[in-house]
């Protein structure tokens, strides 16, 4: 691609299932909707740090995508960017994004780790819905709700600190979280939606600080009660750390 182009249009190599390699120039300061749809044979790309715009299902169903590098003017990353980009084992997230929009990285069944910088404060529903590979996920102090189906069906994820910034968890947030076993909730919290950890069968200890253990009884489902547990000052580490 020359230097002279400054846009990847909409659909621009959609369904260009032979493409495995493409170098976008510095000059290019946007990919359209749907730009690269398809392209079931790309495996890697490096976006330049001239791209702002990423439109929606810009990489969608690129299924031998293994990894990418986002451009550093990036803020938003839009609805289904990354959708059923089945091979993407790993990802650079920049510290200029912001959201992480609906279903931005859903089924990306080889994903195992993701950390979100801090610049993040939201991130979208099924966004990550259905990375079965998904162990660890680290969610920055700036992120103030967590919305429906975020983590649905992250069946290898095993704990979660929910940071003390986010004030609602929406519903089925978690569900189908099987290997989920350690939650920690901070000393705020306005709202958990009942069906937010929904068909966690692992989901044994529920970590919460000692002055709210009387607070979190009254907001948590009465068949998660019995695993409120009284938080420890390590325990926080530690989950963070992953065990």
């Amino acid at each position: 691609i020359p230097e002279s182009v400054t846009k990847i249009g909409d659909n621009a190599f959609g369904r260009c299932t032979s493409l495995e390699s493409i170098t976008l120039p510095e000059s290019v300061t946007s990919i359209g909707w749907y730009a690269f749809t398809g392209c079931k044979s790309l495996k890697n790309i490096t976006l330049p740090d001239s791209v702002t715009f990423l439109g929606e299902k810009a990489f969608c169903d690129c299924t031998s995508l293994e990894s990418i590098t986002i451009s550093k003017s990036v803020t938003l990353i839009q609805h289904y960017t990354f959708n059923y980009c089945r091979s993407l084992k790993s990802i650079t997230i920049p510290e200029s994004v912001k959201d992480i929009g609906v279903g931005a990285f859903r089924w990306c069944t080889a994903l195992e780790s993701i950390t979100l910088p801090e610049s993040v404060t939201r991130i979208g529903c099924y966004a990550f819905m259905g990375c079965t590979s998904l162990k660890n996920i680290t969610i920055p102090e700036s992120v103030t709700r967590i919305e429906q189906n975020a983590f649905k069906g992250c069946a290898s994820l095993k704990n979660v600190a929910i940071p003390g910034s986010v004030r609602e968890i929406e519903e089925y947030a978690f569900e189908g979280c099987t290997s989920l076993t350690t939650v920690i909730l901070p000393v705020r919290m306005k709202e958990i939606n009942l069906t937010a950890f929904y068909k966690c069968p692992s989901l044994s200890t529920i970590y919460v600080p000692a002055e709210k253990m009387e607070y979190y009884k009254e907001l948590l489902p009465e068949k998660l009660l019995d695993k409120i547990v009284e938080l420890q000052p390590e325990k926080k580490t530690k989950a963070k750390n992953n065990k």
